[in-house]
């Protein structure tokens, strides 16, 4: 509150004031007072008047201004009136009491979010850990009775599991509890991994992985790091160009300075696949886009690269696409160096 918005505030006592001390002042002259002695006494008063306002505007200004600095540093605003002092004039009582009314309450609601979220959360993470066993038993069976038909049936088994997989990630990384570990990999054993674990269905795509400058040590989250990796492999296998020979998904890393003194480790995927439409490269990492590609070549969700840029945020790492239209894909993964 500047000091002209706290006298135009006042305007009306102000008013009132000075039509009551100019009254004053005639009636003095009337009763024959000295000019001098009346010009002294509004003096005194106008001063006294002038330092009380003053005074005020000094204490409730410091009382406003560490309101506003404190809602400016703050990302949950509701919590301001936890760290400023409650005021000892009225008018900022009677606002700071009805600020913290409203703030509790939101700090209610935000505790009950927090709350429904986890319940969520833990409702996830059993269904996921209780479906893996009617998976387990159709691949069992799958396998002990082998056919075309069981084929066609375990790889549609795989795919489930890994919508499963999305699904348990999907709600560990949008929580609000960090319930990753990072510490410090290697990147050959984390695609190796990945590799592993995605391997039926760059077989079943007839996508062949080439590997190449792997052994850099970086930080991350060891789990999280090789489904990153899985969803931008199956990316590969889906959109691999149809009617050709094999694909291929080219995986490499290198180190390149990104300013002074500084460097990052890049883990590249790169892929000769269909590639992406130029004016959908910038909307890849958006939750549930699914682009011109995931309408015309595979049933997609939009999900599988939304969760590889939310989980590389969450661990602190950077995640870009670029593309070129029927020649294919490149995805990268920047890691900091762990010294920064």
């Amino acid at each position: 509150m500047g000091f002209g918005a706290y006298l135009a505030d006042r305007l009306a006592p102000l008013a009132v004031g000075a039509a009551a001390l100019a009254f004053c002042a005639l009636v003095m002259v009337v009763y024959g007072l000295d000019a001098a002695a009346v010009g002294f006494v509004c003096a005194v008063l106008v001063i006294a008047a002038a330092v009380a306002l003053v005074l005020d505007w000094l204490h409730r200004h410091a009382f406003y201004r560490s309101l506003a600095e404190t809602l400016d540093a703050l990302d949950d605003t509701y919590l301001a009136t936890e760290l400023v002092e409650r005021p000892g004039f009225a008018e900022g009582a009677l606002f700071f009491d009805a600020l913290d009314r409203e703030s509790k309450a939101m700090r209610d609601r935000v505790a009950a979010a927090r709350r429904r979220q986890r319940e969520y959360r833990e409702y996830v993470e059993t269904w996921v850990h209780e479906v893996k066993t009617p998976i387990a038993a159709a691949r069992l069976i799958a396998k002990n009775n082998p056919s075309a038909a069981m084929d066609a049936v375990d790889a549609e088994v795989d795919a489930i599991e890994g919508y499963v997989e999305q699904a348990l990630y999907y709600s560990r990384g949008t929580s609000l509890d960090r319930d990753f570990q990072v510490r410090e990999v290697v990147l050959a054993d984390v695609v190796h991994d990945a590799l592993r674990r995605k391997a039926r269905t760059l077989i079943g795509a007839r996508v062949v992985p080439e590997l190449g400058g792997l052994d850099f040590t970086v930080r991350a989250d060891p789990k999280w790091l090789s489904f990153v990796i899985g969803q931008v492999l199956v990316n590969s296998a889906k959109y691999r160009r149809p009617g050709e020979g094999e694909g291929h998904v080219r995986v490499f890393a290198e180190r390149r300075e990104t300013g002074l003194d500084a460097w990052e480790t890049v883990l590249s995927i790169e892929d000769d696949g269909v590639g992406i439409p130029a004016s959908d490269v910038g909307r890849v990492f958006d939750k549930g886009f699914t682009g011109e590609n995931g309408r015309r070549f595979a049933r997609s969700t939009g999900m599988g690269l939304y969760l590889v840029r939310q989980l590389c945020e969450k661990m602190g790492l950077t995640a870009w696409a670029s593309s070129d239209e029927g020649a294919g894909t490149t995805v990268c993964l920047g890691f900091p160096d762990m010294d920064r």
